[in-house]
């Protein structure tokens, strides 16, 4: 009895999945035992067969205009962010001109507002403005003439000059 049990199988709790024929699919054991890589076929390695030289013109080509494309790109960024610096700092530059040439304007306005008061109070009051005279007035004499230096007449008549003397800005 143990035997015959033995022998019978068991029924399935899950019936086995069917492909859209109605064939059985393979378990996962089986799946294992089969050799997976039986249909596959495999390329030739790329040194078997070396490329033809339009394909290789082709390919640097391709690699060369990459590489060119990128730095362009890079170029067009760098270009276009200096621009827009050189624009921002000429806005900054012309608000700052508008402005001092406001302030001339308004300094303008002010120096003839204070000129016309002050000519208003010599009319006013003319009492108070003194005459010039010539014992006021002070006379300078004049810084004597210093001798002409010859110029050489050619260059290495030129005196050297000390290497510690400043030259001046």
């Amino acid at each position: 009895m143990t035997a015959s049990r033995a022998r019978v199988s068991e029924p399935q709790r899950y019936p086995q999945p069917r492909d859209r024929q109605g064939k059985r699919l393979p378990t996962p054991q089986q799946v294992k035992t089969r050799n997976p890589n039986r249909n596959l076929k495999r390329l030739p390695r790329t040194n078997q067969f070396p490329l033809p030289l339009w394909l290789k013109l082709l390919i640097t080509t391709q690699k060369l205009a990459i590489a060119s494309t990128v730095l362009l790109t890079v170029a067009v960024f760098a270009i276009y962010g200096w621009t827009v610096y050189a624009q921002e700092q000429w806005n900054q530059q012309y608000k700052k001109l508008e402005q001092l040439k406001r302030q001339e304007r308004q300094l303008t306005n002010a120096t003839g507002a204070f000129d016309n008061e002050r000519l208003q109070s010599i009319q006013n009051k003319p009492g108070e403005l003194v005459r010039e005279r010539p014992e006021q007035s002070l006379f300078l004499q004049a810084a004597p003439l210093r001798p002409k230096r010859e110029v050489p007449a050619t260059v290495s008549e030129v005196p050297k000059q000390n290497h510690n003397e400043s030259l001046g800005y």
